[in-house]
């Protein structure tokens, strides 16, 4: 039933306008991979999915670590929406 749950979700972001995938971080910069692999930039306002809520990252949501030294948001469902300049909350 998840799994349902996560595909209608995804195809109401997709018709918003989103693109939607996985965060990756690297070199303190933000970008999502796509279902196809393809990994893309993330150059406009990401948000996380962050339980059953929308997080939207700033830089320094970003630059967070874990104790261990991981970034914190990487792994994360995120999604985009192309146009909606001013990112991170900046």
């Amino acid at each position: 039933m998840e799994f349902l749950l996560r595909s209608i979700e995804k195809t109401a972001d997709i018709a918003a306008g989103y693109t939607v995938g996985t965060l990756v971080i690297e070199n303190a910069q933000a970008f999502l991979q796509l279902e196809s692999g393809t990994i893309i930039p993330a150059n406009d306002t990401v948000e996380v999915k962050n339980n059953n809520h929308w997080q939207r990252l700033t830089q320094a949501d970003i630059l967070r670590t874990t104790s261990e030294g991981w970034p914190a948001y990487a792994g994360m469902d995120a999604r985009m929406k192309p146009g909606r300049k001013g990112r991170r909350g900046s």
